[in-house]
């Protein structure tokens, strides 16, 4: 093998040792140093390892481009193929580029996977015409020929990464990491005193090699992916959206519940849909938040469900009092009737679907810690409201108990339901962590996943601390 090739081929090697790693990365998830640092801070560092893949490519390039250009013939003439020269020329440019890219902005994954893409795209152009044109330059004369090598190195490439990266029609879940909730977030003024865990699950679209770590590995799981299911570009922002969400509402929760600012106002009823048939068609929009009905303040869903059942009755119209973007509107709505529904007789209905819509009262700066592995979602929130209340009560409120648990945090302080359960549970019980918070309804999923753990169910961030008051660490 010709050196620079070889410099190409420890290049690749690299990437798909990378991309196997990326695959199998939760598994040293239970490390953390003496300092409390876990497996999930380290992994940001060796992000820049990435960065030996374009600097491989880009010195075999440049040896290429060397010996292309001092080749001689038997006469002292140059054997040049100037297509060639372009090549590697490109290639050591894209590399360049890759390198300083991966080392200044290693976060920004996409993009820097995309460079490598290009450069890998040049690499094998410059294999395949160095097979087929060049080899013909310095040899012995006759045509071209077929460039067997190249081909042969290009198949098992695309056969290892159509094993590692190929997308399939399922999604994978599988354990994650845990992350100290301490570390991730700090409000200002704080002070972090316990061990507060919150715990990620990994779930992607699955590849071939899936079902082998499937195979090897407990708590992988697949679903068939829906024909409707968003591109991933669409569910990255959704998740990163519903991420800063949980952060806001943790935040005014904590602060609120430190006696730092006011908590979470709830400002109204936030409309989310109108059915195709509903008297409130046309007159009322998704995105609208009713604050006042016949002049009556609305600030919930319960104010509105309990003034739409005592005091409208169906065929009734109601002036309703809109908050529309920067706009107050005021609309007379006819109303329909609403069928029984658990508890609730048959009552007058606009035919929307609603929710409470609030703000978050946050006075003091929470500087957020960024990690790759974290892109975004709300099942940190519960764990994060508990660690800014760990920070702002004076000695804490673990009482030494190491603590790890997972949940939304709805803005009345309620823990809700997050997916991924057996394998949040699975990662939990691979650390040292005394109690396991989970959502009620999470329970005995749980407990069937890691049936060692102290796996304890609560329905609000106050029985959370109700608990570790109640069990302090001897």
């Amino acid at each position: 093998m010709i050196r620079h090739a070889r410099y190409y081929l420890f290049g690749m090697i690299i990437v798909l040792l990378f991309v196997l790693a990326a695959e199998l990365i939760w598994l040293p998830a239970p490390l953390r140093t003496s300092s409390g640092m876990l497996w999930i801070d380290m992994i940001d560092e060796l992000l820049y390892g990435l960065a030996i893949i374009p600097l491989f490519w880009g010195f075999g390039a440049l040896t290429g481009i060397r010996r292309l250009w001092s080749d001689r013939g038997s006469y002292g003439r140059p054997r040049r193929s100037w297509m060639l020269l372009l090549i590697r020329g490109l290639l050591l440019a894209v590399s360049a580029a890759g390198l300083l890219f991966l080392l200044m902005k290693p976060d920004e994954l996409i993009i820097g996977l995309g460079v490598l893409g290009v450069a890998l795209l040049l690499l094998f152009a410059d294999l395949i015409w160095s097979d087929t044109v060049y080899r013909r330059l310095v040899g012995t004369g006759g045509g071209l020929r077929w460039p067997w090598r190249s081909l042969a190195w290009l198949l098992v490439t695309a056969a290892l990464f159509g094993c590692l990266a190929y997308p399939t029609n399922y999604n994978v879940t599988y354990p994650g990491l845990t992350m100290a909730m301490n570390r991730y977030a700090h409000v200002d003024g704080g002070k972090p005193e316990g061990s507060i865990s919150g715990v990620l699950v990994f779930e992607r679209i699955a590849v071939p090699a899936d079902w082998l770590y499937a195979k090897l590995l407990p708590k992988y799981s697949f679903e068939k992916r829906s024909k409707d299911e968003p591109p991933l570009t669409e569910s990255y922002s959704e998740v990163v959206q519903m991420k800063q969400g949980a952060d806001d509402v943790a935040g005014a929760i904590a602060m609120g519940k430190a006696g730092i600012g006011k908590g979470i106002e709830l400002t109204g009823a936030r409309v989310l849909a109108i059915a195709d048939n509903a008297p409130a068609k046309s007159l009322i929009k998704a995105g609208d938040v009713i604050i006042a009905l016949n002049g009556k303040s609305i600030s919930n869903m319960t104010e509105l469900t309990d003034y739409m059942v005592n005091q409208v009755k169906p065929g009734d119209r109601v002036e309703v009092t809109l908050r529309r973007g920067q706009e107050t509107v005021k609309v007379q709505v006819p109303t329909g009737e609403a069928e029984a529904a658990g508890d609730l007789p048959k009552r007058a209905a606009f035919g929307i679907g609603a929710q409470n819509d609030w703000h978050a009262d946050i006075p003091r700066q929470i500087e957020y810690r960024h990690y790759i592995a974290h892109i975004g979602g709300p099942s940190h929130g519960a764990m994060l409201t508990l660690a800014l209340i760990d920070q702002l009560t004076p000695g804490g409120v673990t009482h030494g108990v190491r603590v790890a648990g997972t949940g939304t945090i709805e803005p009345d302080g309620s823990i809700g339901l997050v997916g991924g359960i057996p394998q949040k549970a699975y990662a939990v019980s691979r650390t040292d962590a005394d109690v396991f918070f989970v959502p009620v309804a999470s329970l005995e999923e749980a407990k069937a996943a890691a049936p060692g753990l102290n796996i304890v169910p609560v329905k609000t961030i106050d029985e959370v601390l109700d608990w570790l008051k109640a069990h302090p660490r001897a």
